[in-house]
């Protein structure tokens, strides 16, 4: 696990970038509500082939839609490149990562992101996912959802 969190090594830039963990982990198990849970109220989606939803109202009945359809069995992966703590409730982190089809173990190049993650700790003490936008990475990218 701690291949993950690269340079980013301190406590406070770990617990950050648990945000991205526990995304990915709900996400392995196709757990709508998880991966919802990890956003804030009104927190905003922002996908290729324009997607945009704002709040869990939104995001739960898309997320449902992806897991029954193209991204049943799919996980998704990635690693930091940046972070920056903007202040002591936001920071923001870019990811290179992707979807694995079920079954993959390497991202193929349709499926290759380059994410931004804007995250933000609420009243609870918890971080959650604020925003979130990403875009095909590399030529001939062409991930739609």
């Amino acid at each position: 696990m701690d291949d993950y969190y690269g340079p980013f090594t301190s406590e406070r830039e770990k617990e950050v970038l648990g945000v991205p963990l526990r995304l990915v982990e709900a996400w392995a198990r196709n757990d709508v509500d998880a991966v919802v849970d990890v956003f804030t109220k009104d927190g905003t989606l922002i996908l290729p082939g324009d997607v945009y939803k704002v709040g869990r109202d939104e995001i739960r009945p898309f997320l449902a839609a992806a897991f029954a359809g193209p991204f049943k069995g799919s996980r998704i992966t990635g690693k930091p490149v940046d972070l920056r703590i903007v202040t002591d409730t936001v920071a923001l982190i870019r990811t290179h990562g992707g979807i694995l089809a079920p079954g993959e173990t390497e991202i193929s190049p349709e499926l290759a992101v380059r994410s931004t993650w804007t995250v933000k700790k609420e009243e609870d003490g918890v971080w959650y996912l604020a925003g979130y936008q990403n875009s095909p990475r590399g030529t001939g990218a062409t991930l739609r959802w």
